[in-house]
C-alpha cells in the first residue's frame, strides 16, 4: 500500500523557518536574524488601540501548543485570560494562558514591559530549563549599533546592537534582567521590520550608549 505524506502547509513551513532563525539567534547572540512574513496578520488590538507586532506574535505562537503555557503584557500590565488578544492566541495555538510567574513563554508587546521580567520564572538549580522564554517587541534593531554591548558564549570578543526608541530605564532593565546562570530567562528582541536578536541567559549585557 502506498503511503502518501501530505506536504506541509503555509503555517508549518513558517513555524519551521522561524524555529531555525530563533535557534541561530540564540546560538549567536548579537547576530541579527530576519524572520519570515507571518501567516496571520490580523491579531486584535491592544487596550490603547495599537496593533501588536504581528511578526512577534506569530514567532511566539510558533512555539506554543497544548503542552505549554503563556502570558502577555502591554506596558506594565499583564493581559488577562479574557483579553481578546489572549483568546485569539489561545484559539489558534491551544496553549494555556496562565499567570506570569508560572508561564513557559511571555509575549511583551511594548519596551516598557521589560520592567515585568522579574515576575517571570527563572528555573531552579535542579531544573534550570524550567524557565520562561520571552519575546520582547522593540521599535527597531540595528546591527552594530551603540545601545547594548554583548559578551559571552557564542560571541567572538563582543557584539554591539542598537535599539533606538527605547528609553534609558528600559535599556537598564534589560541589562539588569533577573537571574544568575544557570538560572535566568532567554529573550528574543523582535522589531516591526522582522529583525530578531537572541539574548540567552549566558550572555552578559552592558549598556553602551542610550
Amino acid at each position: 500500500m502506498r503511503i502518501v505524506v501530505p506536504s506541509p502547509g503555509p503555517l508549518e513551513r513558517f513555524n519551521g523557518r522561524v524555529f531555525r532563525v530563533l535557534l541561530d539567534c540564540l546560538a549567536r547572540p548579537g547576530r541579527v536574524g530576519t524572520l519570515p512574513d507571518p501567516p496571520l496578520t490580523d491579531p486584535p488590538s491592544l487596550d490603547d488601540g495599537d496593533i501588536p507586532n504581528p511578526v512577534a506574535v506569530a514567532a511566539c505562537m510558533s512555539l506554543l501548543d497544548q503542552t505549554v503555557s503563556f502570558a502577555q503584557a502591554a506596558g506594565t500590565i499583564w493581559l488577562s485570560a479574557d483579553h481578546p488578544l489572549t483568546r485569539w492566541i489561545t484559539l489558534r495555538s491551544n496553549a494555556r494562558p496562565v499567570p506570569a510567574p508560572i508561564a513557559d513563554f511571555a509575549l511583551l508587546h511594548t519596551p516598557a514591559s521589560v520592567a515585568l521580567l522579574g515576575d517571570l520564572k527563572q528555573g531552579t538549580l535542579i531544573c534550570p530549563e524550567h524557565s520562561c522564554t520571552v519575546f520582547l517587541c522593540v521599535p527597531e534593531i540595528i546591527a552594530s549599533g551603540a545601545t547594548l554591548r554583548l559578551s559571552g558564549p557564542g560571541i567572538a570578543g563582543q557584539a554591539m546592537i542598537g535599539l533606538p526608541g527605547m528609553i534609558r530605564t528600559e535599556i537598564a532593565a534589560l541589562a539588569d534582567r533577573p537571574g544568575q546562570f544557570p538560572l535566568g530567562i532567554d529573550i528574543f528582541l523582535i522589531d516591526r521590520h522582522q529583525r530578531c536578536v537572541g539574548l540567552p541567559r549566558t550572555v552578559q549585557i552592558a549598556c553602551w550608549d542610550v
